[in-house]
């Protein structure tokens, strides 16, 4: 199938994006065939060495992803490696981040990024990130900004950002505190697979088995095996998170993992309980493994930093708690107003998000992100 070029081709036609053939895209993706095949195709125009994507869709929804993945190949000759789950149904929803790192275990190239169905990567940026760790040999991962999209009232295009990490300190002991002190996202950074493997690998050792804990985990092995390095202020993905009703009411966001499963403040104790010590003992033994301080000296500490770094990073818990009559009024709410009630007390990810509207930039890369959302709208239903 011949295709004719088209403006995202035109865009980077001068540009060399070769590195991208060292670099392996792994999309997870669950029950969204719009987001997939936007992604696919937004993605497909580049070189890179390979796409995996990772389906735990029910049968239905992968039968429109398998006819999806063959199209984009097809039009694109693009190396695109499909890889069926079963569908997501843990409380927790730990076999999440256990499919994620199944995927992973597959990338062959030398560098990886997991980039999820609704995000657009940046390639040139990409490039420069890679281009980074081929002569910074001890750092394990580059990242960029990470921009996600949203509409205000007036149909003005706006973004918001999450906090990126730049930790260079030597021992992992310190990158372990300065990033405790200072929360950052870091999982969907551009990695070496090496150790990305390693960090998921621990993940599934340690049986560390929900989404919650599971995302500061990895958020912390990653700095735990390795330093990190933001590029400047570039922007490496957009996230669109645009907002619009669906059918029955829905609304779109609802889709996302982050709102599908319980925060930490919604857990039963006992549960939260089991899921915090398995995480600390992987946190315990990747410490134990790579840091020059003796144990004497950092074992007494772990406990109270990661309490901590979980309260900033995720809530420590309900942010009404103290207030018990608010707090019963509030679970009256619709969950649609408490959703939204508590992101605007604790932020987009409880508290560590700059979650405060600014004007998109009017630039070539997030002009190009807007034309393809607004093209392809309409074929949401």
């Amino acid at each position: 199938m011949m295709r004719e070029m088209d403006f995202v081709d035109e865009y980077y036609a001068d540009k060399d994006l070769s590195l991208l053939k060292k670099l392996t895209l792994v999309i997870p993706t669950y029950n969204r065939n719009y987001y997939l095949s936007r992604c696919l195709w937004y993605h497909a125009h580049f070189p890179f060495g390979e796409i995996i994507v990772a389906d735990s869709s029910p049968e239905e929804k992968k039968v429109v992803n398998r006819e999806t993945v063959q199209k984009i190949r097809e039009m694109f000759g693009a190396n695109i490696r499909y890889l069926e789950y079963e569908p997501e149904t843990e409380k927790y929803g730990g076999d999440i981040y256990r499919k994620w790192g199944d995927a992973v275990q597959h990338v062959e190239t030398e560098y990886s990024q997991i980039v999820t169905d609704k995000e657009f990567l940046i390639p040139d940026t990409a490039c420069k990130c890679i281009y980074y760790l081929e002569i910074s040999p001890d750092y394990m991962l580059v990242d960029g900004k990470h921009h996600s999209i949203e509409q205000s009232p007036d149909q003005k295009y706006m973004y918001t950002s999450l906090p990126t990490v730049t930790r260079n300190e030597d021992d992992s002991w310190e990158r372990f505190l300065k990033m405790t002190e200072n929360p950052g996202c870091t999982l969907l950074a551009l990695h070496r697979t090496q150790t990305m493997k390693q960090a998921y690998t621990s993940l599934v050792e340690h049986n560390v088995n929900d989404i919650r804990f599971g995302e500061i985990y990895l958020e912390l092995q990653s700095i735990i095996l390795g330093k990190a390095m933001t590029v400047n202020d570039t922007p490496l993905i957009y996230r669109d998170t645009i907002t619009f009703e669906k059918e029955h009411g829905q609304n779109k966001l609802k889709e996302s993992s982050s709102f599908r499963y319980p925060q930490l403040w919604e857990y039963d104790k006992t549960e939260r309980d089991k899921y915090y010590a398995s995480f600390k003992n992987g946190v315990v033994a990747s410490l134990s493994k790579t840091t020059q301080v003796q144990q004497e000296q950092y074992l007494p500490l772990v406990d109270t930093v990661l309490q901590n770094y979980i309260s900033k990073r995720m809530g420590k818990a309900h942010p009404l708690r103290r207030f018990t009559v608010i707090k019963k009024l509030f679970y009256h709410l619709p969950k649609k107003i408490q959703r939204y009630i508590l992101r605007t007390i604790m932020g987009d990810a409880c508290g560590v998000s700059d979650f405060v509207p600014k004007d998109l930039h009017d630039t070539h890369d997030s002009n190009m992100i807007i034309k393809i959302i607004n093209d392809t709208t309409t074929q949401y239903k």
